[in-house]
């Protein structure tokens, strides 16, 4: 019976059940229970999976080819075993061969859906051929569906370049749904040809420029080492047109994930400022304005992750980095509320890139027009709807991120009403959080202007309540959070409440961090 036999189509049913298998086949082999070397009798039944009209099937069963894939790189795995070497070799001598066969297969099928799942398999195969050596060969005589040359075997250069040239086909597609997958796919893809590592996910990860900190710091220092002037030619000559045309293409759809690519394409490009500011700085200019609101808020969304990797932040290339301050400031002034909100997430990441100068020169004059701004009013109540979530980890992660906007704040009484009284919470972990961010969210309100009297000594007294709490980490929290505010309180608050509360830290508390850090109070708010 053929594998596709072995495939239910039609109804819903058979739609669920197509889409448990697409799952339970990667996860038994992700999982240990099947071995790597001995999965290749699932590489059929995916790439059927993966060419069904039903979208979560399909997405699914590409999260299991490219969860499978990299487990297939058998040659310096261990077993035990006669029986097991074999199926071990087996797969050394046959893996490559059925990889390429099935994503040709799928790059020329007659119907869309393998051609997108073929976009997204691509990545994640081209990083299954980097690691094989340059100048080994790939017998695929038993493989290559009536190829006779190819009876002596391919190389893998020959084999990773006839990938690229897939790629390519499939982003020129007449279809637009095929060229956004090209576009979805596109990010990984580059990062793929030009070698550099998966993210921290393995092969299912997103972007890995996504991932890196830059300028300064390892990150910096590995693109530079992995991007040799031979890839970093490839990616120019055979990539960045795709990427060019992608980003120029008539479906909006299919631009916003191409220009959304522009931080990894920066990467695979070595961070080199002259090459980027000639390819890559004439797309994320034209995204900035594109007619399209979609295309400008992906583009906004990934902003600092784009920005931080073009090579701009040498100081010879200043000029360059202050036209990419120029489009994200357009951003932030946006007249779709969609588009600033997601600029205004990349705040601190891009202060951080364009220091001082460039901040006060194209984010600072915005931020009091953003501090009133009707993008605010929409954040409040989704706020408060996640800060009142049953599930403490929905909090917890909104705590968090709560800090990073304090000084935007400056008029959501709820909001920060709704922190004050989460620091009763049963669960320590968001008492800690709320601990934590209550000197934040004070000193951001101005507790003796925009914070009313009565909130300002209802903070107070919850940082005091977390002095008595059971759990040490809220304890030292509160005392380091009464720290903070010391200078922002009158003598009235500080001597009826908070000194006492305090210095009984200082003498009966068990733990010595809380104590250092109640006597770090007194000392502050004393000087």
């Amino acid at each position: 019976m053929s594998h596709a036999a072995a495939v239910p189509m039609g109804t819903e049913e058979d739609d669920e059940i197509l889409l448990i298998m697409a799952e339970q086949l990667g996860q038994i082999v992700q999982c240990g229970l099947v071995p790597g070397y001995r999965a290749l009798a699932f590489l059929p039944i995916l790439e059927e999976l993966a060419g069904v009209e039903e979208t979560v099937v399909r997405d699914k069963a590409v999260d299991s080819l490219n969860g499978i894939i990299p487990l297939l790189m058998a040659e310096q795995v261990s077993v035990k075993g006669k029986e097991e070497e074999e199926a071990r070799l087996r797969c050394v001598k046959s893996a490559p061969g059925l990889i390429l066969n099935m994503i040709k297969r799928m790059t020329g099928a007659d119907w869309f859906t393998a051609k997108i799942s073929a976009c997204a398999i691509l990545p994640c195969a081209y990083q299954f051929f980097n690691c094989m050596k340059g100048n080994s060969k790939v017998q695929l005589s038993a493989y290559a569906e009536g190829d006779a040359h190819l009876a002596g075997g391919v190389s893998v250069e020959d084999i990773k370049s006839e990938l690229r040239t897939m790629f390519r086909v499939l982003s020129e597609d007449d279809t637009p749904m095929v060229r956004r997958g090209a576009g979805k796919s596109l990010a990984k893809f580059v990062e793929a040809v030009a070698n550099l590592p998966y993210g921290k996910k393995g092969s299912i990860s997103g972007p890995v420029a996504k991932e890196f900190v830059i300028p300064g710091g390892k990150d910096e220092g590995l693109i530079e080492k992995t991007v040799s002037q031979d890839l970093k030619n490839k990616v120019f000559e055979e990539i960045v047109p795709i990427y060019q045309a992608l980003s120029t293409d008539e479906q909006d759809s299919v631009r916003l994930l191409a220009v959304s690519a522009s931080g990894s394409v920066g990467c695979a490009l070595g961070l080199d400022a002259i090459i980027c500011s000639q390819v890559v700085l004439p797309v994320i200019k034209a995204g900035s304005a594109d007619l399209s609101w979609r295309v400008r808020n992906n583009l906004a969304k990934e902003f600092s992750v784009v920005a931080q990797s073009q090579g701009f932040h040498e100081s010879s290339r200043k000029t360059d980095l202050s036209k990419v301050f120029e489009s994200f400031a357009s951003l932030l002034q946006d007249f779709e509320a969609h588009v600033r909100a997601s600029a205004v997430e990349n705040i601190a990441r891009m202060a951080h890139l364009g220091g001082v100068d460039l901040f006060k020169a194209h984010i600072s004059p915005l931020l009091p027009n953003l501090a009133n701004d009707a993008v605010m009013e929409d954040f409040r109540p989704c706020l408060e709807s996640f800060l009142n979530d049953e599930f403490p980890e929905v909090q917890l992660h909104i705590l968090s991120k709560l800090s990073r906007v304090t000084r935007l704040l400056d008029q959501m009484d709820v909001v920060v009403e709704s922190v004050v009284a989460m620091s009763k919470n049963p669960n320590w972990r968001v008492r800690e959080s709320v601990g934590f961010l209550l000197p934040h969210l004070t000193e951001a309100r101005g507790v003796g202007g925009g914070l009313s009297k009565d909130l300002a000594e209802e903070v107070v007294v919850q940082l005091l309540r977390g002095l008595n709490d059971k759990v040490v980490n809220v304890r030292m929290v509160s005392a380091r959070g009464l720290e903070e505010m010391s200078s922002s309180l009158d003598n009235g608050i500080w001597n009826a409440k908070a000194l006492p509360a305090l210095e009984q830290i200082v003498l009966k508390d068990s733990d010595d961090d809380c104590k250092f850090y109640a006597q770090q109070a007194i000392d502050s708010f004393s000087a």
